[in-house]
């Protein structure tokens, strides 16, 4: 399994690197959507949602990322729009009211849990490649510390209700981890942040990212599954690499905002 990890690792990182610092914004563009409708359609697929529908709302969810390349915002109208859509596919689908709210939940979430998030990613690209890379090399780093120190000196469990790997040394393993990785990303891209600065953003960006470990852990006990997929060997699916980026995205740009002016 570790070795799966490694090889996959070493494989789709410096494309992903090089894709990310060098290639067009609109690749980028590409890339999210692309990640936002697999994983969109991995969360639906765990709550059993037929084939069709959930290809179509995943579909549905990359409009409001191709509207935040063109305008960096999504207006409050569309949201309120998708939503409509969902409740009246609902009503005209299905023309019995039994169950209509644990239909309706798994689209309502996967829309604002997923697409919306990975919108940010989009906003953190307009303002440098380089933040890209930063994010995701505090969350991937934090959790190969958490992995490996969960496995070496792990005792106490964390949250075992959700997650009954997790433990206590390896989520304090991740911290530590996220803020060596901000320190050495941010010298190494020359991010304008003091080493005071860069340390807490690698301490809040540890945190969140194992809020959103945590989040995708619930969904998937309570859908009763491993994975979320399979497409990445010996790391699950899509939904599964991005899950502690997803809260982290929006936490990192207003973070830059914060910090910056």
């Amino acid at each position: 399994m570790h070795a799966r990890r490694l090889i996959v690792a070493a494989i789709v990182l410096p494309v992903f690197y090089y894709y990310v610092m060098y290639l067009p914004r609109g690749f980028f563009l590409a890339l999210v959507c692309v990640m936002s409708f697999i994983s969109q359609a991995e969360f639906l697929a765990m709550y059993k949602v037929k084939e069709y529908q959930r290809y179509f709302f995943s579909l549905f969810g990359i409009i409001p990322i191709c509207m935040t390349y063109k305008y960096n915002d999504i207006p409050t109208s569309l949201i309120v729009a998708m939503l409509a859509v969902v409740l009246f596919g609902r009503l005209f689908v299905r023309k019995y009211p039994e169950n209509a709210l644990m239909d309706i939940a798994p689209y309502v979430v996967s829309f604002l849990y997923i697409p919306l998030m990975l919108s940010y990613f989009v906003k953190l690209r307009a303002i440098g490649p380089e933040m890209v890379i930063f994010l995701c090399a505090i969350i991937w780093g934090a959790d190969s510390f958490a992995l490996y120190a969960g496995k070496a000196i792990g005792k106490r469990n964390l949250y075992k209700q959700m997650s009954p790997n997790k433990t206590i040394e390896g989520a304090i393993a991740a911290i530590i981890g996220a803020v060596i990785c901000s320190l050495l990303l941010k010298a190494y891209f020359a991010i304008h942040l003091s080493l005071e600065k860069a340390s807490v953003v690698g301490i809040i960006l540890g945190m969140v990212g194992i809020v959103g470990d945590l989040v995708e852990s619930m969904f998937k006990r309570d859908a009763d599954v491993k994975d979320s997929g399979s497409l990445l060997p010996g790391h699950g699916g899509i939904l599964d690499k991005i899950d502690g980026m997803l809260f982290s995205a929006p936490t990192l740009y207003y973070m830059l905002i914060l910090l910056t002016h």
